[in-house]
């Protein structure tokens, strides 16, 4: 994946809510138990070096698709994963954010054109969604091209599709 250019462009950044990923913690212990067990001989009706193999995969699957870091670049959000992988989303691609709130904001919503939606949970998600919703206003502001244009409600309640 595509690696931020400049640091010193750097808007504003925040780690993932959760600072330890536990499933790869557990998917290694799970390996290392599998590894016992290969060498001992005590595997039962599972072999040992299946258990090596699974605990290994998961790790590397939950390392490669838990998100560590969020940073805010004048043109992009990048989604820092377990390196090497990293996540570009460039502004032009966003159509709006969305804050979820239960009892507190946890979650940040970011929705893309294609319909899918990203959901960052950033240590300080409030803050996060201000640099972020700010970035990106400086970003349509300066692109005209990529505002959004909002769709006109009908007297009806629903949306005009002429």
């Amino acid at each position: 994946m595509e690696q931020p250019e400049l640091q010193n462009d750097i808007i504003y950044w925040d780690k993932h809510r959760i600072p330890v990923n536990l499933t790869v913690i557990f998917s290694l212990a799970v390996a290392v138990f599998g590894l016992y067990s290969w060498f001992t001989g005590n595997d039962g009706s599972i072999r040992g070096e299946f258990i090596v193999v699974l605990g290994l995969a998961s790790a590397a699957y939950s390392w490669l698709t838990n998100p560590r870091v969020y940073l805010i670049y004048p043109e992009a959000l990048f989604v820092v994963y377990g390196r090497p992988r990293t996540k570009k989303i460039l502004f032009e691609n966003i159509s709006h954010l969305e804050m979820r709130e239960l009892v507190t904001p946890d979650r940040l919503r970011v929705w893309l054109y294609q319909g899918r939606r990203v959901v960052l949970m950033a240590k300080d998600p409030e803050e996060f969604h201000d640099q972020l919703q700010r970035a990106l206003d400086d970003f349509r502001r300066r692109h005209p091209e990529f505002s959004v244009v909002e769709p006109e409600a009908s007297p009806e309640g629903g949306l005009d599709r002429d």
